[in-house]
């Protein structure tokens, strides 16, 4: 319904500016005291939008703006274009503009209620469509304001939960699956085979679901849960089993929006008990305008071992301020400053360390396929001597993958994943890097 609407007021409105009826104002009113050469842009402008090109309107308008800007008709047609090409904010203030100079003038008044509609900001526009029906519009006019009005006021569908199950299978090499150093010795020892750079293939099932009750339109309660084995042949002692999960709230209240909720894994190595971790994720941000936003995160809990390794124990506090920008409906490019700090828990522990880092990832629609870039760094600087020596680490990590989706049938998806970390550090033992390729099927009932 609300392409109809629009278009329909579009060309109204410009009708009513050629031919000067008493709803609006009349064009030739409004640019009585513009340049011939300005006239020409806005019929020019005026043109384009009767023939459905809001872009090309927009692309010949947008560049006058500091010169024309005040102009009421060039406002209303400028509020016109970016309206109609999604940019919501621009529109209200342009159209605002032409308002404060002409405040009789109808059409832009209309396109102002539809703006407000559009960005969803109901308060604002009822009241606008309630005052044209007020300045007696022609009947087809009325009946258009008359459909916005009844779509603002009709009750929303309640919101549905969604429950969606998934198991996947992965298949690939790992260049270092124990992620250890390539070198055999260390400080005029030989190291374990354990303790050495170990390629291998690997295989991996995992199957999980994710749940969403919403509690209104704009917040939901979510829960997710996936269990992962992985099998390396050739190096089968780092074979890890994964059980996470995650559980909280999320909500949007006009331009803010945020996230509460707890989330913790436990996981075995070759069979027998290794770590587990369990904490807090609190998000919390606001749109800038309908492309950006910005978001302000903190992550924290414990990370707790096996005994023979609980020298590991830390509790971890990590903080991220992100800026996000959505090109298109699927479309997102993210970018993050990453800090915070590991306290170790057993006196005489090294393992303790601050960290600072970023990252920046890339989410793209290629038809209605999907790919997803990450690349960050995040560098450790640990609190102790490690073999007498201080220790500081920097890792760059990267990850590269495309998801086919609906291949066959639909719910399958095949993806192809790159992974790639290098772990640069002052003592040797901690130095390495690791290429994982892997191909994995993903299939999620319908």
């Amino acid at each position: 319904m609300t392409a109809a609407l629009k278009r329909i007021i579009g060309l109204f409105s410009i009708l009513t500016l050629l031919t000067g009826v008493a709803f609006a104002q009349s064009s030739q009113t409004l640019e009585v005291q513009a340049s011939a050469a300005t006239q020409q842009l806005l019929r020019d402008a005026e043109s384009r939008l009767a023939n459905n090109d809001s872009a090309g309107a927009y692309a010949l308008l947008s560049p006058r703006e500091i010169e024309l800007a005040g102009n009421p008709y060039y406002d209303y047609l400028l509020g016109v274009a970016a309206l109609d090409t999604g940019r919501f904010s621009e529109a209200i203030f342009s159209l605002q503009r032409s308002l404060a100079v002409e405040p009789r003038f109808s059409g832009a008044r209309m396109e102002l209620a539809r703006a407000h509609f559009e960005a969803g900001d109901n308060d604002q526009a009822r009241p606008l469509f309630m005052a044209l029906l007020d300045e007696s519009p022609p009947p087809a006019v009325r009946d258009v304001v008359s459909q916005y009005i009844d779509a603002i006021d009709a009750k929303p569908p309640a919101p549905q939960s969604r429950f969606t199950p998934y198991m996947e299978v992965t298949a690939g090499h790992d260049s270092n699956a124990n992620g250890s150093t390539a070198d055999q010795q260390f400080l005029g020892f030989t190291l374990s085979p354990f303790n050495v750079e170990t390629a291998s293939s690997f295989g991996e099932l995992g199957a999980g679901f994710n749940w969403s009750v919403p509690s209104s339109v704009s917040s939901a309660w979510y829960l997710s849960m996936r269990a992962s084995h992985r099998h390396n042949p050739d190096a089968s002692f780092v074979d890890p089993s994964v059980l996470g999960a995650l559980s909280g709230f999320s909500w949007r209240k006009g331009s803010f929006f945020g996230r509460i909720g707890v989330d913790g894994y436990y996981a075995l190595r070759d069979g027998d008990d290794n770590e587990a971790y369990g904490g807090l994720d609190i998000l919390l941000g606001s749109s800038v305008n309908e492309n950006w936003d910005l978001s302000l995160g903190v992550r924290g809990g414990a990370m707790r071992y096996t005994d023979f390794i609980e020298v590991l124990d830390v509790d971890r506090v990590m903080y991220t301020l992100g800026a996000a920008y959505g090109f298109s409906s699927l479309g997102k490019f993210s970018i993050e400053a990453i800090g915070g700090q590991d306290s170790e828990k057993q006196a005489g522990s090294p393992y303790g360390n601050s960290k600072v880092g970023g990252r920046l990832s890339l989410t793209a629609p290629l038809g209605k396929n999907n790919l997803f870039l990450s690349v960050g760094s995040l560098t450790s600087d640990y609190d102790g001597l490690f073999f007498g020596v201080p220790r500081e680490d920097t890792q760059l990590s990267s990850i590269l993958q495309i998801e086919f989706r609906d291949l066959f049938t639909e719910g399958l998806s095949l993806i192809p994943r790159l992974r790639y970390v290098d772990n640069d550090s002052d003592v040797a033992l901690y130095k390495y890097d690791r290429t994982e390729f892997g191909l994995m099927i993903r299939w999620m009932p319908q």
